[in-house]
């Protein structure tokens, strides 16, 4: 997967630079691998659209829209992730997080994604849990989670 840096406003008016996946190139190739990949994206950038035009209050209790920083940080790890785990279900949350939920027979993980931090949870059916929490920055961290996703629950 090609990396491009993309620089963006931070919480304290100082900018964020971290890697997004390049663009796809779109191909004539019909193989299942490339149109599962495509629809997958299409469906993360879809709820994302969708949580964008939330309005001030969504909650019914005040709450601020989620901002463009967390729902563009929510794209570029989704989209990350997309390469080893099915689209996951988003929710906004109130603090201006968004938590990408994983579910299947073999258990749930939950990894909610703020403007530069993470954190994550993931609950196997056979009573194992595991925790971690981290910086967005970091790639690795980020490419070991859909790992561990991967493994433990597809």
């Amino acid at each position: 997967m090609m990396l491009m840096p993309v620089t963006m406003p931070g919480d304290n008016g100082a900018s964020i630079t971290y890697a997004q996946p390049a663009p796809r190139a779109r191909s004539e190739w019909s193989g299942t691998a490339f149109n599962l990949a495509h629809l997958f994206e299409a469906s993360l950038r879809q709820r994302l659209d969708e949580l964008k035009s939330l309005p001030a209050g969504w909650d019914g209790e005040g709450a601020e829209p989620i901002s463009a920083v967390t729902l563009q940080m929510a794209q570029v790890v989704g989209v990350r992730l997309l390469d080893r785990t099915p689209p996951p279900e988003i929710t906004p949350n109130a603090g201006d997080t968004l938590t990408l939920e994983w579910e299947s027979d073999a258990g749930s993980a939950l990894l909610e994604i703020g403007h530069t931090t993470y954190s994550f949870l993931m609950k196997t059916k056979s009573g194992k849990r595991t925790t971690d929490m981290g910086l967005l920055s970091n790639t690795n961290d980020i490419d070991n989670l859909g790992a561990r996703i991967q493994c433990a629950l597809f």
